[in-house]
């Protein structure tokens, strides 16, 4: 059942059985609704939604291996075609709702799985107000050992045929055909959105590391700007542009790297990576402000 939510001219719909995505997030003006996320149409799946979250890791673990505590864990792939496990399997769960009012609604995950290796629980806090959007994910260990966790938001932008990006990073973490991390560098003029550019249209997968929590979204013909916050749990933006020409764009705030599980226990955690023992939590906010 969508849940929906509103506050001044801001609309917000929840679909907490489709991987308690957001499937609208509008601005309504007298000239027409603004879509300031992709709207959800046609196929019923939180991957064609406006935004999901990313349980209990984000992006990608190598080849679907990792080894933590002297023990080797395996993940299965998740995507049809994908030799991968992306952003987990909260995106692909039914949630369920709770404190509901007209401006803000509570998912829960209570019992999410990713095959034998993960248990865990989450949850998803939406608050909206004339001004803007806040989310407050977490996730809570439910195994019975410690394990490596990560998390994030996974939102889609339309371009609307004109929008510009701004943000600021000190790294661009590229990867292979399968989105694995292969290799870090400077930015340089090509990657570099510190004043404002356009996204490309061509297939873009590339992580910004050293991000500072801040980035923006401009539609200038419609006069309309919309600021992302993040609280520093989330040190990684990634980057992403379909490669169907979708005219959309993803700006991902998310705590880990793509295949952040690397070497763990052979040095300092990366950034992002967080060991939850059983009953601990990891907590974080994105605030998207609306200007008009």
């Amino acid at each position: 059942m969508t849940i929906g939510l509103r506050a001044g001219t801001l609309r917000l719909e929840v679909e907490p059985q489709v991987g308690g995505a957001v499937s609208a997030f509008v601005l309504a003006r007298p000239e027409g609704d603004f879509h300031l996320m992709r709207p959800l149409r046609g196929a019923n799946q939180s991957l064609r939604s406006g935004m999901f979250p990313m349980v209990p890791f984000a992006n990608c673990i190598r080849d679907n291996t990792f080894v933590f505590g002297g023990r080797h864990y395996r993940v299965s792939p998740n995507m049809a075609g994908a030799r991968l496990n992306f952003h987990g399997s909260g995106w692909l769960s039914e949630w369920r709702s709770t404190e509901v009012t007209d401006t803000s609604a509570l998912l829960l995950l209570d019992d999410g799985r990713v095959d034998d290796v993960y248990r865990y629980a989450a949850s998803q806090l939406f608050a909206l107000d004339p001004q803007g959007l806040d989310v407050t994910l977490s996730v809570t260990n439910r195994g019975t050992v410690a394990m490596p966790f990560g998390f994030g938001l996974h939102p889609w932008f339309p371009t609307h045929d004109e929008a510009l990006v701004t943000l600021a990073a000190t790294e661009i973490l590229r990867g292979d055909p399968d989105g694995q991390l292969v290799a870090r560098e400077l930015i340089t003029s090509t990657t570099d959105y510190s004043t404002p550019r356009r996204p490309p249209t061509d297939y873009l997968n590339v992580c910004y590391a050293g991000w500072g929590g801040t980035a923006a979204i401009e539609w200038p013909s419609a006069g309309i700007r919309l600021a992302l916050a993040a609280d520093p749990v989330f040190p990684h933006l990634m980057a992403h542009v379909p490669a169907d020409r979708e005219p959309v764009f993803c700006l991902e705030p998310q705590s880990n790297a793509p295949c952040a599980f690397d070497g763990l226990g052979a040095g300092p955690l990366p950034p992002g990576v967080h060991i939850l023992q059983p009953g601990e939590s990891l907590v974080g906010s994105v605030r998207f402000k609306v200007e008009f």
